[in-house]
């Protein structure tokens, strides 16, 4: 899925604004908790009600990309598996990204009634989760826990609010390496434990090899360039915030963290046109045949192992290892989830949350794991520990969900504020200048003054 945070900010605000005004714009929310919604009975062996008492019923999903191939996967089972048990119809919607943030934020905060699910990322939760409704009280009926989540997974289905679960997880992943095995070997080279020795590979893999050494994503838009970044300022022990909540990305440790991914780009590893590139552009560059590393998300492997996208070449050569840290610390890898939950403002609560059990269990995920019958629908994505311990689900994954559990043992998430978006624009801009020229420091000085601002503006 490519990742693509959306702009604009006036629906925004005007959508938190109606959210305070519901009754002046709109129906609103409705505040029944949702168990007053939920009918009650025997249950199948997947814990969904018997009987059917809900036959007949078309319920909406709000999302985006719905072309992924765990999307399509789960579309497909949707129909053969879920509907046949339920009589329930599911209809996803398909949202282009970068309106996506206003179309959920709009929809959760007017109540219109269009939807009766919607699935998020992690960083929107606290815009979004007035409209929708606690779970805590269904999955204690239903006896579903988060205990099979990583820990940062369990973080984000509270949407910012400790001790309420706004959300279950049904998609995610971790930030790592890949790189050509082929290449790696042929120099002698492992996969690197830290950054310096990363880089020094990367210096090597430019003298050897017409390739890039790695495909950067510098460019600005939807807060991509931030991706590898927020992974080395974490690992360096670096943070974005302190505890008083003030810009905290301009300490040494944050400094050094950023000099050395800028250094990837002013000393040639990834080509001068990555200072405007996208995840997308440097994710193809690796398909093609173009980079010798990339980092990006462990959902990659869905494409590069892709035929139709990647060339056979690098398909047999690339393989994924953690990313690298710094001496004497602990690696810490992004790991981002996508949640899905009710909408108060529907009037098919019940058999939403039908939906919601079943494409959230874990045999559920695990039968799309397995399945490689169609190469579009074809995804490893696991976001159950069990599943990305499961030894059948690794082989047929090349050992990624056993990678990425690893990594997200000590994995972070993007702050849970509502202020994010704002936030994210003032610091992908400045590693933008960065990457055309600026300096360092000022630069993180400049954008940690934006950022403290947002902050005072909003009382966050």
């Amino acid at each position: 899925m490519r990742r693509r945070h959306p702009g604009p900010r006036r629906g925004i605000a005007f959508a938190l604004a109606c959210l305070m005004l519901a009754t002046a714009c709109g129906a609103g929310p409705d505040d029944r908790p949702l168990a007053r919604h939920v009918r009650t009975g025997p249950v199948d062996d997947l814990g969904l009600l018997t009987g059917k008492p809900y036959n007949g019923t078309k319920i909406r999903l709000l999302t985006c990309c719905n072309t992924a191939a765990q999307f399509l996967g789960l579309r497909a089972r949707t129909d053969a598996e879920f509907t046949k048990r339920t009589g329930i119809e599911v209809e996803w919607a398909n949202i282009a990204y970068e309106s996506f943030l206003q179309k959920i934020v709009a929809e959760s905060a007017l109540g219109t009634g269009t939807y009766d699910l919607v699935a998020w990322t992690d960083a929107f939760g606290a815009s979004i989760r007035e409209g929708v409704q606690p779970l805590n009280e269904v999955m204690r009926r239903s006896n579903i826990t988060l205990d099979d989540y990583p820990p940062a997974f369990r973080e984000a289905a509270t949407a910012g609010r400790p001790g309420v679960t706004y959300g279950i997880p049904f998609r995610g992943y971790a930030y790592a390496l890949y790189y050509r095995k082929d290449q790696y070997d042929a120099l002698g080279l492992k996969a690197p434990e830290t950054w310096d020795e990363y880089l020094t590979q990367l210096d090597r893999l430019k003298a050897a090899s017409p390739r890039h050494a790695v495909a950067g994503q510098y460019g600005r838009g939807s807060g991509q360039n931030l991706f590898t970044w927020l992974s080395m300022l974490w690992s360096a022990g670096g943070d974005l915030f302190d505890a008083e909540g003030k810009a905290a990305f301009t300490s040494p440790a944050a400094v050094e963290a950023t000099e050395k991914y800028i250094s990837m780009l002013r000393k040639g590893y990834s080509p001068p046109a990555s200072a405007n590139w996208t995840e997308t552009d440097s994710t193809q560059s690796m398909e093609q045949g173009h980079a010798n590393t990339v980092l990006t998300w462990t959902w990659q492997y869905d494409d590069f192992t892709d035929p139709t996208k990647v060339k056979p070449d690098v398909a047999k050569a690339i393989t994924a290892a953690r990313l690298p840290g710094w001496p004497g610390r602990e690696r810490v890898s992004y790991g981002m989830t996508w949640l899905m939950g009710v909408l108060r403002s529907s009037e098919k609560q019940g058999p939403a949350w039908e939906y919601i059990k079943w494409v959230t269990d874990p045999r559920t995920e695990r039968a799309v794991a397995l399945d490689k019958s169609d190469p579009a629908k074809a995804s490893g994505i696991t976001v159950h520990t069990s599943n990305m311990l499961d030894p059948q689900v690794n082989a047929a994954n090349g050992g990624i969900p056993r990678l990425q559990e690893e990594a997200l043992r000590d994995s972070r998430i993007i702050p849970t504020s509502i202020d994010w978006p704002r936030i994210q624009d003032a610091v992908e801009v400045a590693i933008n200048r960065m990457a055309h020229g600026a300096d360092v420091r000022s630069e993180l000085r400049s954008a940690a003054r934006q950022v403290d601002q947002i902050q005072e503006r909003d009382g966050g």
